[in-house]
């Protein structure tokens, strides 16, 4: 008893650290989030323009699922994929055009969007840094861009912005709806949308899709999808708690002895009083010396075996089991079974057997057996 006392003292004392020390990690350490979420608050985070959008009663809200599953709706609908982590799979890319086809738009800013949308760029412009640019309406804006490259167009495209060296952003229609490629993700984050006119060039290129009926941010580009994204919704006192319970449960089940794993039958109950089992009923045949009716057992036994093997039915004659034999079996097998069958037929017309017999008549019945069963 004294010992069960101190094993569950030296448990609740060791998750008490536990827990300490989880807390004291977590505790007075600004979060770290990745670039480019919608809920970041950090200089990288895009949370203050999805925050003005919502005063403004744009009503933005996030996607965390695959582009398979993008919402259908009866108004044109913008999708935001600010500077994807990695490159969208080609069957990804079908579902966000087959989107786009049924009326809807896609806004993508990536720094080099080369390999999304069949999107090319001209490299080696100079300089990278502040410059004035100029929207479709011969608007002009003060901006700082970070490439040395500019975007390609084709003569179907919209130019939307652009500067001395080039393209910066364009539209393109797909199907119904349209794809708007920019570059200079940055211009959205928090630590760059109130500098120089970033914000101004944004709501300039939204006017386009003032119609839209909702704007979505795109997370799942963000790899935001998963089970860990969902636990994210909990406070962290709540997720430890829950971690320390399932080790806790789990100890407890172990201290009472509970074992996990497949059942498995001893093998003295099967084998043993399996065999005790033949054993006493082979000695009630010999003592009471029920040897005809145990020649039929096993005659019955072994024609249910030819029939599942070689199709014969448990009903034929010995002659006929012959005839299909001889077409089933090579002629070394096939004399083999000849002499056992000549040997076993005259038993059809037998009513009595002696000790001799029975012993002669099963050793055959068992080399039959052993024959058709392979072994």
């Amino acid at each position: 008893m004294n010992t069960t006392k101190k094993t569950w003292l030296w448990v609740a004392v060791t998750f008490t650290l536990l827990a300490g020390v989880l807390y004291w990690l977590s505790s007075g350490r600004p979060e770290p989030y990745p670039p480019y979420l919608s809920e970041s608050p950090s200089q990288t985070g895009t949370k203050a323009f999805y925050t003005l959008l919502e005063e403004q009663g744009e009503e933005p809200a996030r996607w965390n699922s695959e582009p398979g599953r993008l919402p259908e709706a009866s108004g044109r609908q913008t999708l935001l994929m600010i500077e994807p982590y990695s490159t969208v799979s080609g069957d990804e890319m079908r579902q966000y055009e087959k989107w786009m086809e049924e009326g809807n738009t896609i806004w993508l800013m990536k720094n080099n969007p080369v390999g999304y949308f069949d999107t090319q760029v001209d490299y080696g412009v100079l300089p990278a840094g502040e410059t004035r640019v100029e929207d479709e309406k011969g608007r002009t804006y003060t901006v700082e861009v970070q490439q040395e490259h500019r975007l390609q167009t084709k003569e179907s495209d919209n130019v939307l912005l652009s500067d001395r060296q080039g393209v910066l952003a364009y539209e393109r229609s797909y199907g119904e709806g349209g794809l708007i490629v920019g570059m200079n993700p940055n211009w959205f984050t928090n630590g760059w949308v109130s500098d120089r006119e970033h914000y101004e060039v944004i709501t300039s290129i939204l006017e386009s899709e003032a119609g839209s009926s909702r704007i979505w941010f795109d997370e799942y580009i963000h790899g935001q999808d998963g089970l860990f994204a969902d636990l994210d919704v909990y406070p962290k006192w709540l997720l430890v708690f829950t971690l320390q319970l399932a080790l806790f449960m789990l100890f407890f089940l172990w201290m009472q002895g509970k074992r996990f794993g497949p059942s498995f039958m001893p093998r003295e109950a099967v084998v043993r009083f399996g065999d005790e089992r033949l054993q006493a009923l082979a000695a009630w045949y010999r003592k009471g010396e029920f040897y005809r009716v145990s020649l039929a057992v096993q005659e019955s036994y072994l024609r249910k075996l030819l029939q599942e093997r070689f199709g014969i039915s448990s009903h034929a004659s010995w002659q006929e089991i012959r005839h299909t034999l001889s077409y089933r079996l090579n002629e070394q097998d096939y004399q083999d079974w000849e002499k056992w069958t000549k040997t076993v037929e005259p038993l059809e017309n037998v009513t009595d057997v002696d000790k001799k017999a029975f012993l002669d008549w099963s050793h055959t019945f068992d080399q039959m057996r052993k024959e058709v069963q392979g072994s």
